[in-house]
């Protein structure tokens, strides 16, 4: 099934490091796109919610801090919604995921 989306969710490996109102550390992330992400575990924060959110792409150790909205939270997870970033912070995303995918793919 080909998704219809505007930003296509794609797997990757990276974790975030969620600031709210609370700090939460290392969540796994079950999907990203360039328009936001699904953080794994149960929500802990409102939608709505302003965060700060940590990319973190081990596989090319490398970080990028985004702002995001809650857009949904409940007990099997997060969603978060990328919110005013900029064409840079969007082309470094877009980089990330590339080279996350390349270098898994490379093994």
């Amino acid at each position: 099934m080909v998704e219809a989306r505007y930003h296509p969710r794609l797997r990757v490996l990276a974790h975030a490091d969620v600031i709210g109102a609370e700090v939460v550390l290392w969540r796994p992330l079950e999907d990203l796109s360039l328009g936001g992400c699904k953080l794994g575990g149960p929500g802990w924060e409102g939608a709505g919610a302003l965060v700060s959110v940590v990319l973190g792409f081990p596989a090319i150790t490398a970080n990028l801090p985004l702002p995001a909205v809650v857009v949904r939270s409940g007990p099997r997870g997060m969603a978060l919604r990328f919110q005013g970033i900029s064409e840079d912070q969007r082309h470094t995303l877009r980089k990330h995921i590339q080279d996350s995918q390349d270098a898994i793919a490379a093994g």
